[in-house]
């Protein structure tokens, strides 16, 4: 995959982020968040948390997308911790808490290395970063594709929103909504199999056999190195502090 334009792609990335070789890059981030999901303290857990906030920051990626990240994976945190907290009444027990705030604090951690990772490069860098570690070339085809006509299926939903909406659809969960929903449902479906054999059909007529070509790694830096050291250092000690805490 070319890199054109990849610079404007990630316009206010600091160098530091911008210039980390994709695959050390991603090689530090795996390393840290399972360093992250294997600590049991909360305290820990959130000195860790601290780390990667500064790191976000350091990086230029806007502090905006990262709320917004958060708000993606909210719901699910509460489907975990909220049943935790009140699973026996409106009372809790500090050992419940304390495990509810690890799962919140592990998981903001997390996305917010993942954010780094994703924002402070193009997708193009990104997938040729994954083509260097000699991950399956179908596997990230699959992952180009599907990033790249999610927002087409995204804009038919908000359109067949729009539609409705002019027709007065008011939605509810009433016998006549579902009919509704379920026409809609039905007709996304329809339009989005037509649109993926149609797709199929000018990109096999372009010679395409299954497998996209993406670009030789480029060369690791001793500085690319420090970076995935120092990542790699820094959990290493918090998981090393841990375990003398807890003894």
């Amino acid at each position: 995959m070319a890199n054109n334009g990849a610079v404007e792609a990630v316009t206010g990335v600091s160098k530091w982020a911008f210039s980390w070789e994709p695959r050390a890059k991603l090689l530090a981030a795996i390393f840290f968040i399972f360093g992250v999901i294997s600590l049991t303290t909360p305290s820990i857990a959130a000195g860790a948390y601290l780390i990667s906030i500064i790191a976000i920051l350091l990086s230029g990626v806007s502090f905006t997308l990262l709320l917004k990240r958060y708000l993606i994976i909210l719901p699910f945190l509460l489907l975990m911790t909220v049943p935790l907290l009140f699973g026996q009444g409106l009372s809790y027990t500090s050992d419940n808490l304390s495990f509810a705030t690890l799962i919140f604090i592990k998981a903001f951690t997390s996305m917010t290395i993942i954010t780094i990772v994703l924002d402070s490069q193009s997708l193009d860098q990104f997938m040729n970063g994954l083509a260097g570690l000699k991950i399956p070339s179908v596997m990230i085809t699959v992952l180009i594709l599907s990033y790249r006509y999610v927002f087409l299926f995204l804009d038919d939903i908000q359109k067949m929103q729009t539609a409705a909406k002019s027709r007065f659809f008011n939605g509810g969960v009433r016998i006549r909504s579902l009919k509704v929903y379920g026409q809609l449902t039905g007709m996304l479906l329809i339009r989005s199999l037509d649109r993926a054999d149609r797709m199929y059909q000018a990109m096999a007529s372009r010679g395409f056999n299954g497998r996209l070509r993406f670009k030789e790694s480029q060369k690791i830096t001793r500085l690319d190195l420090f970076k995935t050291a120092l990542a790699s250092i820094i959990i290493i000690s918090l998981v090393v502090i841990e375990i003398g805490y807890v003894r």
